[in-house]
């Protein structure tokens, strides 16, 4: 069976100002379309505004597939390798610095009742010089845990 999917993205941050004369404020709105068959699910996302503070980023996009496969009834495998693209320049320097390919793999645990739990390992290839604030590198790979609670 095939499943499509449609919609519409907003990321917004409440608190996020602006660098004058560097970003703009990071909140982002994106259309997208994805399509799933069984495990598999493959998404393009594309930006309607500026993504995530980059200035003159509009019509940026990430297309993205993943696997979740269930290996029991409560354990699946979760798989996700994507790419994001910007478009778009400030002066003489290419938006397309900040691309990146980002890949990630892990597992989920469902406890029922709409309580789950999981871990991944998550890794990317972004440049360093672009993706770093505050001291803070985020292109290194890293272990992230999480739980979720549905109802």
């Amino acid at each position: 069976d095939w499943t499509l999917d449609a919609g519409y993205l907003r990321y917004e941050y409440p608190n996020a100002k602006a660098v004058a004369g560097a970003f703009v404020k990071p909140s982002t709105d994106e259309l997208y379309i994805g399509v799933s068959r069984g495990p598999a699910t493959l998404k393009y996302s594309r930006g309607v505004s500026t993504i995530f503070g980059v200035p003159d980023s509009r019509q940026s996009d990430y297309l993205e597939l993943a696997v979740n496969y269930p290996v029991t009834a409560a354990l699946t495998l979760n798989g996700t390798l994507g790419h994001q693209r910007y478009k778009g320049r400030q002066g003489n320097f290419s938006n397309g610095n900040f691309d990146y390919s980002v890949w990630k793999l892990g597992a989920t645990w469902d406890f029922g009742r709409g309580i789950s739990a999981g871990a991944y390992y998550k890794d990317t290839n972004a440049d360093a010089q672009y993706f770093t604030y505050l001291g803070k590198e985020w292109t290194r790979g890293r272990v992230v845990g999480f739980v979720s609670y549905a109802f």
